[in-house]
C-alpha cells in the first residue's frame, strides 16, 4: 500500500464514480458484482452500459447498470450507494416501483435493487434494508486489493474505499420516518409563523422518535440554545458545559427566575427549564397544534426573559 495516498472528505459521489468507472472498464468487476447482486444467477450476462444519477418520477437511482443474460433477457441493476446518510422514507420501495415501471414500459425484462454501503451501515442484523441484495464496502475493498490488473492505480482506489469505510464507522444509520419527518416540517411552519424570532431552520427528514427541536437565534450568546424536548414536555434554555456547574447558574440567575422556571442538569449542559405539554412526534401534528403553540410561546418567553436577565445583571445594554 502506498502511504503517499491520503484522501479526506470522501462523499457518495466519489464512490459512485469509482463504481461507474469499474463497470465500464473491468469485465472482472462486472462479473463479480453481478454474481453478488443476483446471488449467482445469470452472473455471466453481457454488459450493455451503466449510468449515474438516473432520475425518474419515483425518485433517483445512484447507478443503473444494464445487461443481457444468456436467454436474451434485458436486465437492469439499480444501485443505491450510501457512505453514511440514512435512507429516505420508503427509498427501497421506490426503487422497486422504478424497476417495475421499467419492466412495464419494455425497458427491461428483469431488474434487481442493490444497496452498497460500509458494513456497519447495516447494523447487527446485516439485512439489506429492503433491497434485493447488499454489497459492503469491505467486499469491494477486498476485490480491489486482489485486482492485480489495476497496477499502481489500485493504491488510489483502495485508499478511497478505506477512507469511505472509516467515514462510515460512526455506526448504524437509522432509517428516516415519514410521519416523524412530517411532524417536524409542520412544526417548522408553525414556528416560522408564530415565533419567527426563534429562527428555526427548515428541517431535513428525520428518523422515528426524533424529538429534540433546537433553536439557535443569533441574539443568544455563542453556544447557547433553546431546546424543545417535545416528547418529554420541556423547553430548556441550555448553557453548554454547565451541567456540573449548576451552582454558577444559581448564583447568576436564581434571584430572577419566574415561579415556573427551574435550573436543572441536561446531560453535560445546564438548563433553565419550563414545563410544557408533552407531544408525540410519532403522530401527525394536526391534533397537537395547540400544544405546539404553547411550547413556542414558552420558548419566546424564556428568550425574552434571558435578555432581560442579562440587562439586569449588567451583561448587556437594553435592547432597542
Amino acid at each position: 500500500m502506498n502511504d503517499r495516498v491520503q484522501i479526506a472528505g470522501v462523499c457518495e459521489r466519489d464512490i459512485d464514480l469509482l463504481l461507474l468507472e469499474e463497470f465500464h472498464a473491468s469485465p472482472g468487476f462486472r462479473s463479480w458484482f453481478l454474481e453478488r447482486a443476483l446471488q449467482g444467477a445469470a452472473s455471466s450476462a453481457t454488459y450493455v452500459g451503466a449510468k449515474r444519477s438516473v432520475t425518474h418520477s419515483s425518485g433517483e437511482s445512484d447507478l443503473e447498470v444494464s445487461f443481457v443474460d444468456a436467454e436474451g433477457r434485458r436486465m437492469r441493476l439499480m444501485v443505491e450507494n450510501k457512505v453514511g446518510a440514512g435512507l429516505q422514507p420508503d427509498q427501497a420501495a421506490r426503487y422497486r416501483v422504478r424497476g417495475a415501471s421499467y419492466v412495464s414500459s419494455g425497458s427491461c425484462e428483469v431488474f434487481a435493487t442493490v444497496i452498497v454501503a460500509p458494513g456497519r451501515y447495516f447494523g447487527e442484523t446485516q439485512g439489506s434494508k429492503g433491497f434485493d441484495a447488499r454489497i459492503a464496502y469491505e467486499d469491494l475493498l477486498d476485490w480491489y486489493i486482489k485486482a492485480d490488473e489495476l497496477g499502481e492505480r489500485r493504491n488510489y482506489k483502495v485508499s478511497l474505499l478505506r477512507s469511505a469505510i472509516a467515514k462510515g464507522t460512526l455506526g448504524y444509520q437509522p432509517d428516516l420516518d415519514d410521519i416523524t419527518s412530517d411532524f417536524w416540517h409542520d412544526y417548522w411552519k408553525l414556528a416560522r409563523k408564530h415565533a419567527p424570532e426563534l429562527e428555526m431552520p427548515e428541517p431535513r427528514s428525520k428518523p422515528a422518535g426524533a424529538g429534540f427541536i433546537w433553536f439557535r437565534p443569533p441574539s443568544l450568546p455563542k453556544g447557547m440554545s433553546i431546546c424543545h424536548k417535545v416528547n418529554r414536555g420541556y423547553v430548556d434554555l441550555q448553557f453548554p458545559a454547565m451541567g456540573e456547574r449548576l451552582n454558577e447558574l444559581h448564583a447568576r440567575y436564581e434571584a430572577q427566575l419566574e415561579p415556573d422556571m427551574q435550573i436543572v442538569k441536561a446531560t453535560k449542559s445546564g438548563a433553565i427549564r419550563l414545563i410544557v405539554p408533552a407531544l408525540d412526534s410519532s403522530k401527525k401534528l394536526e391534533g397537537q397544534v395547540q400544544s405546539v403553540l404553547v411550547a413556542l410561546e414558552e420558548a419566546r418567553r424564556i428568550l425574552d426573559w434571558f435578555h432581560l436577565a442579562r440587562v439586569r445583571a449588567g451583561e448587556t445594554p437594553p435592547r432597542a
